[in-house]
């Protein structure tokens, strides 16, 4: 049985620009999740989405699109697997 694992993007927002993110993701029906990793000095904040099994190319095109309304940065980190998601149940 092989494993399908989801996905890690980072990126940085500016605080306060952190509930038009949540919205403009929650608009996009499931794109992504993403939890909140702290805020630097300067109040940025570190996101981490959890991207499906081959949304990186969409979640990056939104992104794109989003950057024209508000300042972003994804961070260069090598993407890596996070843990792998539940198999399928067997029909039987």
């Amino acid at each position: 049985m092989t494993h399908t694992y989801s996905e890690r993007l980072y990126l940085r927002v500016q605080r306060a620009d952190v509930a038009f993110f949540r919205f403009s993701l929650e608009a996009q029906d499931g794109l992504a999740l993403f939890t909140s990793l702290g805020a630097d000095p300067g109040g940025q904040m570190t996101l981490m989405l959890r991207l499906a099994p081959g949304a990186r190319r969409a979640v990056l095109h939104w992104l794109a699109e989003l950057a024209r309304e508000l300042p972003l940065t994804v961070l260069p980190i090598a993407p890596r697997p996070s843990r792998p998601l539940a198999p399928k149940p067997q029909v039987r």
